[in-house]
C-alpha cells in the first residue's frame, strides 16, 4: 500500500507540473481545445489538441503568476488526477516534451449527406424525378456537363427554380428570385443553341424544332414572371418548361429499347420463360370508386366537385425498371387490375393488386436502379449489396410513388414479385428522403403524376373500377422462349 500511495504521489505530482503548463485553469474553454465533433464537418475522427500558440499563452502567463497561484494551480491538477487514479481506474496520460496532449482517435466514420434529389435541394415530385431520369446520359450521378448532355443541363436547371422557391422561400427574398432568374436564363441560352437537338434524327427533327419554340415563347414568360416575384405563374410556367424540355430530350432516344442489355437470366427469371419488359415509358389511366361516399376533386382552375368516381394518371418507368413496368403493362392490357378492391390503406400506403385463390401470376426478381449505375441490378436489396447509403433514380420520396410488393415468406423472398402493389402517401417525417427502408428493399417502377390527391381520400375497400394504357403500349416487348 504505501508503494502504491509513493507511485500515485509522484505521479500526481509530475502530472500536476506538466499540467499547469497543459491546463488553461479557469480560463474560457474556447481558448483551450479546438474541436471537431459536427456530422456535418468533413471529418472522419473527433479530436481534441492544444495548439502552439496556446502553449506559449500558458507558459507566458505562468511566467507572471504569483508562484504560489501556480502552486495552487499544480496541486489542483495533480489532485485531481490522484483522484481519477484512485476512484475510477487507470490513467493512461501521455507527457511529451512538447507539452501535447493527444487521445487516441475515435474511429467514426461520417455518413456523406444523403443525395435528396437535385444537389443539395428535396426533389418531391413524381413528374420532376421522371424528367431528372430520362437517360439521354449515364450514370445520372455523373454531372450532365461532363457527359456533354446540354439538354440534361437545362432540365435540371429548370427544376432548381422550383426546388428553390419551394425550399429557400420566396417571399421578399430578392436573393432566391435571381438565383432563379439565373436558372431561367442558363436553361433559354441552351434551348437556343444546336446542342438541344443533339441525337434527334429523321421526323424527329421537325417536331422537335417546333418544341423548342414553344420552349422558348415558355421561357420568356417564365423569365417576366420571376422578374415580377409572381410565385403563382412562375409554378406553372416552371412546370409547362420542364415538360416541354423533358419531351425534346425524349426524342433524341430510340425507340422501342433499351440503353443497355438485360441478361437472359433475369429475364428467364425462375423459368418463367417469357417475362415483359417495358423498353420507354407507358401513361396508364386508373379509374377509381368509392364504396361509400365520394371523392373530393380539384380542377385544374382550383374549383372542387364530388363524385363516386375519380382518374388519377399514373407514368410507368421502363427505363429504370423495365422488367417491373412490363409485368404490370402486361397485367393491365389482361385486365387483371379491373374490379380490384384496395386491401389495406395506412398512414404511409395504399395497397392493392392481391391475386386471389385460383389466380397463377409469374414472380419477377427485385430491381432496383442506382444513379451511380448505367443499368438496373437484380435479385439484391441494397443492403445484401452493401449499398444502403446510395440513391436511387426513382426512390420512394413522392406521394404517389409506385412500389412492387413482394411476399417475405415466400422461399424466393424479395424476388417473389407478381401483381401486389402500392401507391405510397409520402410523408417527410414517416419516409425520410435518401434514408428509408423502402429504397433499396423494393422496386419503384414510376409515380401518379396527375390527382396524387386522391390517395389520401381512398380506404379499404375502394375499388380499381379499370386501368388502361393511354400511352406507350407499343414499348412493351415479350421475351420467348
Amino acid at each position: 500500500m504505501r508503494s502504491q500511495a509513493i507511485q500515485l504521489a509522484v505521479l500526481s505530482t509530475l502530472i500536476g507540473v506538466t499540467g499547469c503548463h497543459a491546463f488553461h485553469i479557469g480560463q474560457p474553454a474556447k481558448n483551450l481545445v479546438s474541436t471537431s465533433f459536427s456530422p456535418y464537418h468533413k471529418t472522419t475522427s473527433s479530436t481534441i489538441m492544444f495548439m502552439k500558440e496556446d502553449q506559449e499563452e500558458n507558459e507566458s502567463m505562468l511566467r507572471n503568476k504569483n508562484p504560489i497561484e501556480n502552486m495552487i494551480r499544480t496541486s489542483c491538477v495533480g489532485l485531481a488526477l490522484f483522484s481519477l487514479t484512485l476512484f475510477g481506474g487507470v490513467v493512461d496520460v501521455e507527457i511529451t516534451p512538447s507539452v501535447k496532449f493527444q487521445p487516441p482517435f475515435a474511429s467514426a466514420a461520417v455518413a456523406p449527406l444523403a443525395d435528396v434529389g437535385l444537389r443539395e435541394f428535396l426533389v418531391k415530385d413524381g413528374k420532376q424525378f421522371l424528367r431528372l431520369s430520362e437517360p439521354t446520359s449515364l450514370p445520372q450521378a455523373t454531372l450532365p456537363a461532363t457527359l456533354n448532355d446540354q439538354g440534361r443541363v437545362a432540365q435540371e436547371a429548370i427544376e432548381l427554380v422550383k426546388c428553390r422557391l419551394e425550399q429557400v422561400g420566396f417571399s421578399g427574398k430578392t436573393p432566391v428570385w435571381n438565383a432563379a432568374l439565373k436558372e431561367v436564363n442558363l436553361a433559354k441560352s441552351i434551348v437556343s443553341t444546336p446542342d438541344m437537338l443533339k441525337g434527334i434524327e429523321g421526323n424527329n427533327k421537325k417536331k422537335a424544332a417546333d418544341l423548342v419554340t414553344e420552349t422558348q415563347e415558355i421561357l420568356e414568360k417564365l423569365t417576366a414572371a420571376v422578374r415580377s416575384q409572381d410565385i403563382k405563374s412562375t409554378l406553372e410556367l416552371q412546370d409547362k418548361a420542364g415538360d416541354l424540355i423533358a419531351e425534346i430530350r425524349a426524342l433524341s432516344l430510340p425507340t422501342k429499347t433499351l440503353p443497355y442489355e438485360i441478361s437472359d437470366e433475369y429475364l428467364n427469371y425462375n423459368n418463367n420463360g417469357v417475362l415483359p419488359t417495358l423498353r420507354g415509358r407507358a401513361t396508364v389511366s386508373v379509374l377509381l370508386e368509392k364504396a361509400k361516399g365520394t371523392f373530393t376533386i380539384t380542377n385544374k382552375d382550383g374549383s372542387t366537385k364530388s363524385d363516386k368516381q375519380a382518374t388519377l394518371t399514373m407514368v410507368l418507368d421502363g427505363y429504370r425498371a423495365p422488367i417491373t413496368s412490363g409485368n404490370f403493362v402486361d397485367l393491365v392490357q389482361r385486365k387483371y387490375y379491373d374490379d380490384m378492391p384496395i386491401f389495406r390503406t395506412g398512414d404511409t400506403l395504399v395497397e392493392t393488386g392481391k391475386k386471389t385463390s385460383g389466380q397463377s401470376t409469374r414472380k419477377i426478381p427485385l430491381e432496383l436502379f442506382y444513379k451511380k449505375d448505367s443499368q438496373p441490378t437484380y435479385g439484391y436489396t441494397s443492403d445484401d449489396d452493401m449499398r444502403a447509403t446510395e440513391a436511387f433514380s426513382l426512390p420512394f420520396q413522392s406521394t404517389g410513388a409506385l412500389g412492387m410488393s413482394y411476399d417475405i415468406e415466400d422461399e424466393d423472398g424479395v424476388n417473389s414479385g407478381t401483381s401486389e402493389f402500392w401507391f405510397l402517401k409520402w410523408d417527410q417525417a414517416l419516409v425520410s428522403p435518401g434514408r428509408n427502408t423502402l429504397d433499396g428493399s423494393h422496386a419503384c417502377f414510376g409515380y401518379v403524376t396527375e390527382n396524387q390527391d386522391l390517395l389520401e381520400q381512398l380506404k379499404a375497400n375502394d375499388k380499381i373500377v379499370s386501368m388502361t394504357v393511354v400511352d406507350g403500349s407499343e414499348n412493351l416487348f415479350m421475351k420467348k422462349k
